[in-house]
């Protein structure tokens, strides 16, 4: 009984001895050797910053060429949207029969605002002077396009007349 109490003991012994071990030695360098691989990622990743930093620019040059191609003045949407359509329909041979005011919407903090015209011409142009002004601009989206073939009875000739909401959220 007596070895058996000493095994019991030296067990104990045993366990109690690794247990201060690990607090006294092993927890402490653990922890250190975790924070090292962390701080290591963190060089990594710090290393690359300026190439990060010279895309950036790169796409903030990019995009400020983008916005210089719309040729987009400090005036009001829709005298830029009138211009707009006015090149693009005398260069397409398509004329702008009706340009309505802007109706506004109030939708929380946004800004809805719907342009509506007509423009009459080939089917083709129509379509071209659209998504030129859909593509080109910064006027929104075409929510809506009525296409509406007319004949004219005294001169007995068909044209199509579009009417068009360009819708732009503010």
């Amino acid at each position: 009984m007596q070895l058996d109490k000493k095994n019991k003991l030296l067990l104990v012994g045993v366990l109690l001895l690794a247990f201060a071990s690990y607090k006294l030695a092993l927890e402490k360098t653990l922890m250190l050797k975790n924070e090292t691989q962390r701080l290591t990622t963190q060089v990594e990743q710090f290393k690359d910053v300026p190439n990060k930093l010279a895309m950036l620019n790169q796409k903030n040059d990019h995009f400020d060429s983008v916005l210089g191609g719309m040729d987009m003045v400090d005036t009001s949407v829709q005298n830029n949207l009138l211009r707009t359509l006015n090149q693009e329909s005398s260069r397409h041979k398509v004329s702008v029969i009706d340009f309505n005011k802007p109706h506004v919407y109030q939708l929380g903090d946004n800004e809805l605002n719907t342009y509506s015209f007509k423009i009459q011409g080939d089917f083709v142009n129509v379509l071209k002077v659209l998504h030129l002004l859909e593509n080109k601009g910064n006027f929104g989206e075409i929510i809506h396009v009525g296409l509406e073939k007319k004949k004219d009875y005294r001169t007995k000739v068909q044209r199509l007349e579009a009417e068009v909401l360009l819708q732009m959220v503010r």
